[in-house]
């Protein structure tokens, strides 16, 4: 496995955006209490379990998705945390590019993730996909991540830069927090639950913020009012009650 790597300027030769600063703090701080816990609340607290169900919920969420496993393929995972995802997509696709907003997350990602030659670690900024070429992955994946955006326009922004990315004809399988009232009701239920337990769940940077169907849809296929870039196909799919998964597939 790479060192991490340090944000590279865009393709386009523009100067990198500013990091959420905000972002960063509050995962930074995250990953030095308990990482496990604020990556996937629902898991075991012990490492082999952690990583277990990881390997488990990439499958499911892939063939949620559509997505096939590619030994040759690469792949981005956008906001790797410690790596409990990230390895086993390194058991699926040739290469596999994780992206975090933490430092500290991606320090865990190093010791966790060692001897792991096929994967490479770059800090993110909080914005963008900075540091990642256009047109060079054939995969984009994310999963509890983007619903911790503290933006809208944060969220619609990656929406975006997955294009940017994506190869002709690849595809991305990205997980949002769902708009419905009840969606919201079990969500504040549970931010409250774990505020009574000590945890900082009312911060911006754990509730993020909720996108609109119309702006999610422009953005993730480019053919929305003054949207730019290269066009895609997009499908909603649902997942219980609370999730929804962003499939974008870019034109050939």
């Amino acid at each position: 496995m790479t060192d991490s790597a340090e944000i590279e300027p865009p393709t386009n030769g523009a100067a990198a955006p500013p990091p959420d600063d905000r972002s960063q703090r509050f995962w930074d701080s995250a990953a030095q209490s308990d990482p496990m816990w604020h990556i996937a609340t629902g898991a075991a607290s012990d490492e082999e379990s952690f990583f277990a169900s990881g390997r488990v919920e990439t499958d499911l969420f892939l063939a949620h998705c559509g997505i096939e496993p590619d030994p040759n393929g690469t792949a981005l995972e956008i906001g790797c945390g410690i790596g409990r995802m990230t390895a086993a997509l390194a058991d699926r696709f040739g290469s596999v590019i994780g992206l975090d907003v933490s430092r500290e997350m991606l320090r865990g990602a190093e010791q966790a993730l060692v001897g792991r030659d096929n994967i490479t670690l770059i800090h993110g900024n909080g914005r963008d996909l900075s540091g990642v070429a256009d047109a060079s992955v054939d995969v984009v994946f994310s999963y509890i991540v983007l619903q911790h955006v503290p933006t809208a326009d944060g969220q619609l922004s990656y929406l975006r830069e997955v294009r940017r990315v994506l190869r002709p004809g690849g595809v991305a399988g990205l997980q949002i927090r769902s708009n419905s009232a009840k969606a919201r009701a079990l969500d504040w239920a549970g931010h409250l639950r774990h505020r009574v337990s000590g945890r900082q769940t009312f911060d911006r940077s754990w509730r993020g913020s909720r996108v609109s169907r119309q702006a999610v849809l422009a953005a993730a296929s480019g053919t929305g009012p003054g949207e730019s870039g290269p066009p895609a196909s997009v499908e909603l799919r649902p997942f219980g009650q609370r999730h929804t998964w962003v499939v974008i597939r870019r034109a050939a």
